[in-house]
């Protein structure tokens, strides 16, 4: 509970960023919103979302790996919780089957032609909520909570964010769908961190690093 209490200005900043997004989805329509904030490209904008979004796919999973070296507990808690929000996320997916903004566009307004970033492939279904933006919000989380550096909670958080924002960029999602994906996030890390932390594991105190180094001696 101390770490929690300790990401004060993570949460803080956090239900700003809920609210400000929430009051933008409810006062504007979906298709106006989502032009608005896709409106601004440009080279440097496109190279960057374009790279940038796969922070939201696999990234998490190799920090898993890298945090091995580190701590067992730390990387078992990123992995669990990245696949805890991926299976909340995939349920809820299947259930609603939205429309991607590309077939919405497509239906509903067939003169708007969408900005399409080269190389970014369109999908079409399963919109709702944001896989991405879930995986990175869990992620970010997940290092902050093992981070003491309070200003580095606020950069995790505008990490996460981007992520969220690469995905209405590229035209992948919609705002709501961001919005969701976050909360599902960050929602479901903080669950999971509260559960392995009282976990007895003796082992997972230890890390890959000093095992090997055990293994050499």
């Amino acid at each position: 509970m101390n770490k929690f209490k300790r990401l004060y200005f993570f949460f803080a900043a956090y239900i700003v960023f809920v609210l400000v997004l929430a009051f933008l989805i409810i006062e504007n329509n979906k298709a106006d919103l989502h032009l608005w904030l896709n409106s601004y490209h440009s080279p440097v904008t496109d190279l960057f979302f374009i790279n940038y979004t796969v922070v939201g796919a696999w990234i998490p999973y190799l920090g898993v790996i890298v945090l091995m070296f580190y701590k067992f507990r730390l990387a078992l808690f990123v992995l669990v919780s990245q696949l805890l929000s991926a299976l909340f996320a995939q349920i809820i997916k299947f259930m609603w089957n939205e429309p991607r903004p590309v077939i919405f566009f497509r239906e509903n307004f067939p003169d708007v032609q969408l900005q399409r970033v080269l190389g970014e492939h369109f999908h079409t279904y399963h919109s709702f909520p944001s896989g991405h933006t879930t995986s990175a919000f869990a992620f970010f989380l997940a290092l902050a909570l093992a981070t003491k550096h309070k200003p580095l909670h606020f950069v995790y958080l505008i990490l996460a964010i981007l992520v969220g924002y690469s995905r209405i960029y590229l035209s992948q999602h919609f705002a709501l769908d961001v919005l969701v994906g976050s909360v599902i996030g960050v929602a479901t890390t903080a669950l999971c961190f509260y559960y392995i932390e009282k976990m007895k594991m003796g082992w997972a105190d230890g890390s890959l690093r000093s095992f090997l180094y055990r293994k050499e001696g």
